[in-house]
């Protein structure tokens, strides 16, 4: 029984993933878009999912990256949804495709800004959050 139980353990584990990296996600997208509203950042959405490595390695990777947490803190609003476990909000779901990882870029006023499909490095991203986050100041 002992050997049944450490297997499922180790099993379990094998799944397990702290989605959350070191970015501070808002919980929910109500949440975020009233903070986005009064602070004027874009809202950046992760859909992923439990079975998707891609998505894994974003939260592993990329999103424990302190360059990238940094400035993903500093100049959005996260919110994280797990596709095959959370309710996604009509406004996400208009905006996702099925792919995972899917990140939008939305404005407070719930228009998609840009979108990202497929994982990046921690310095692809960074790269790309940079640009997308100096475009949309220069279109306010």
């Amino acid at each position: 029984m002992k050997k049944i139980m450490a297997v499922l353990f180790m099993l379990c584990s094998l799944y397990a993933t702290d989605w959350s990296g070191k970015i501070n996600w808002a919980m929910g997208y109500g949440v975020a878009q009233n903070i986005a509203s009064s602070s004027k950042k874009l809202i950046m959405v992760d859909i992923g999912l439990t079975t998707c490595p891609p998505c894994k390695y974003m939260a592993e990777k990329v999103y424990s990256d302190k360059k990238v947490s940094d400035y993903v803190n500093k100049n959005f609003v996260s919110v994280f949804y797990l596709a095959d476990q959370d309710t996604l909000p009509a406004i996400v779901q208009n905006y996702f495709t099925g792919s995972t990882p899917t990140i939008l870029f939305i404005k407070p006023n719930g228009e998609l800004f840009y979108r990202i499909i497929g994982p990046r490095t921690p310095a692809q991203f960074l790269k790309i959050v940079q640009n997308i986050n100096v475009k949309y100041k220069g279109n306010k």
